[in-house]
């Protein structure tokens, strides 16, 4: 399994989801959806870097991680105090669907960030037609990146851009980025290094939210990545793996207490 196969099938999925629920659709529905926190100024702690839980049931490096359902982990996720929950949304590789952040949107009052890969205008209606509070943006991947932060400012959505390297980050400060965040893993042969944010994140202004995704086990990646400076951390496969979420939210929101360090 590839990159570009995922986002092959995501293209095809997505063509399908358009003959489904056309836009018109989307847009109308948006009209009655009630905006929710603001998931920037969530993240945003003057002393503690912020968790982000993330509802993933299966990975295409993993498989399936847990049976668990969003029902059953965001309320965790909330009472061990994240910040906010990122849900996972694509069908064939993590096992998930836009119905699960709509079903998220019901049962917490945290800010909600829709994860997938994002090609498409049509899927940032669609993340707030659903509840979203924010998109997770990749700046190698969205055809016009600040066209994609435009809408998103418009429909009064975040957006998280995701980024890999040099390149993509200076692209994504151009382009009106105010959330960035950078993935440790690396795409062509899915390993994660956490030395990926620490590498990088001098290079994001400190008027820009960072947030570090991907690779954190516990307490002691939390503490290595507060002293490189982000402000929040993006948690999914160990919490997912873990038998007791609650607890294991809890231990890295602990972590990130009063551990802020400003670039």
């Amino acid at each position: 399994m590839k990159f570009i196969d995922i986002i092959s099938e995501r293209k095809r999925v997505l063509e399908i989801r358009k003959k489904y629920q056309p836009l018109a659709d989307l847009k109308e529905n948006i009209k009655r959806v009630k905006l929710r926190t603001d998931f920037r100024k969530a993240l945003n702690k003057e002393d503690d870097v912020s968790i982000i839980s993330e509802y993933k049931p299966a990975s295409p490096t993993l498989g399936e991680i847990s049976q668990l359902t969003v029902g059953d982990v965001v309320p965790l996720f909330e009472e061990g105090g994240a910040s906010a929950v990122s849900v996972l949304t694509e069908e064939s590789f993590f096992k998930s669907n836009i119905d699960n952040l709509k079903l998220a949107c019901r049962i917490t009052r945290l800010p909600l960030l829709r994860k997938d890969f994002i090609l498409d205008p049509y899927q940032i209606y669609e993340a707030r037609a659903y509840g979203a509070s924010a998109v997770l943006l990749m700046a190698d991947l969205y055809p016009d990146l600040r066209e994609g932060i435009e809408l998103c400012n418009y429909l009064d959505l975040g957006a998280l851009v995701e980024c890999k390297n040099h390149n993509e980050i200076d692209n994504a400060i151009k382009a009106g980025a105010e959330v960035i965040g950078i993935n440790n893993r690396d795409f062509n042969d899915f390993k994660i290094d956490l030395a990926r944010t620490e590498k990088l994140a001098s290079l994001v202004p400190s008027n820009i939210t960072l947030v570090s995704e991907s690779g954190v086990q516990g307490p002691e990646d939390v503490n290595f990545l507060s002293e490189v400076g982000v402000d929040a951390i993006l948690v999914g496969s160990s919490i997912m793996q873990t038998p007791d979420i609650l607890e294991k939210v809890k231990e890295l929101v602990s972590a990130g207490k009063n551990s802020k360090i400003s670039r």
